[in-house]
């Protein structure tokens, strides 16, 4: 008898996997879609993962993260390896720390990179990073830290370190996959769609293309174009964070500046027009890390 697609990938992904895998049926509205979660005890298991997901269409979604809204695929859930995972720090001037990605907030008090958080302390560095949107702007004031490199791992399985690309990057990209996909990436940035987006505060697009501008003395920054990603354009593996330069009080003062003229009715129209287009640069966006959807 002919063995499922579905089954296939299952048998595979347990048999490649050292963590446990868990399989199960959920009930979305008019059908029944195939979902499963993996529980990673290396990052060889999230590579096999993502290879297999790639292979059966499968999208492969951090846990903790919204549903892909696509119900027709199947789903796998994968959790932040939190196995082994170590944060350092490696520069005391700067306030620089390497942060694993599955490290847990709670692990991380003492070291001030976190003062004014929402999410339980149990959320991983993973999990804050997909989510970090209104914790964590690209701006550099910030009452949370500031993310300044990121390793990933993208669709097609390139590992790179993202960072800022200017006169601070302490490295060139190693990858041909990132090489190629930069220039359409800042392309993309300097679109009349962006353009149109920039104009807005704050940024209304959902992935941060804003974190390539050079704009008021910025310098643009690969990894803070993931900030608040959902997951969706790749699996963060470690983070390079450097610890806050305003309390928590002046960063309450400066997003009250900003929040008086964001309640305008003019602005209100604007953002509604606005938000067909956003989607839009998203969804380029999207085309360009993850052109298979294989993250959501």
């Amino acid at each position: 008898m002919p063995v499922a697609p579905w089954d296939q990938f299952c048998a595979r992904l347990a048999r490649s996997c050292l963590g446990p895998v868990r399989l199960d049926r959920a009930d979305d509205g008019h059908r029944q879609q195939a979902q499963a979660w993996l529980e990673p005890r290396r990052p060889e298991d999230v590579g096999h993962a993502r290879a297999l997901c790639l292979e059966y269409g499968v999208s492969l979604v951090l846990v903790g993260c919204a549903r892909p809204a696509s119900a027709q695929r199947a789903v796998l859930w994968v959790a932040p390896l939190t196995q082994g995972a170590k944060f350092d720090l490696v520069d005391a001037q700067l306030g620089l720390w390497r942060v694993d990605a599955g490290c847990k907030l709670s692990d991380l008090q003492d070291t001030g990179l976190f003062v004014a958080l929402s999410q339980a302390t149990d959320t991983t560095v993973a999990q804050w990073f997909a989510s970090a949107v209104t914790d964590c702007g690209v701006e550099q004031g910030s009452a949370s830290c500031s993310v300044e490199r990121a390793e990933v791992m993208l669709a097609d399985g390139t590992i790179e370190i993202l960072g800022p690309f200017g006169a601070t990057a302490q490295s060139p990209l190693r990858s041909l996959t990132v090489q190629r996909m930069v220039p359409r990436l800042f392309e993309l940035a300097g679109s009349e769609l962006a353009l149109r987006c920039a104009q807005v505060t704050p940024w209304p697009a959902r992935y941060r293309l804003d974190a390539l501008s050079a704009e008021n003395g910025r310098e643009p920054n690969l990894a803070q174009l993931l900030l608040g990603h959902q997951g969706r354009l790749g699996w963060v593996q470690t983070l390079w964070l450097r610890k806050p330069t305003q309390s928590a009080g002046e960063v309450a003062d400066e997003a009250r500046a900003v929040a008086m003229p964001a309640a305008t009715a003019q602005r209100a129209v604007f953002l509604e027009n606005l938000l067909e287009l956003a989607s839009q640069l998203d969804q380029e966006l999207k085309d360009i890390l993850d052109p298979q959807a294989v993250f959501g």
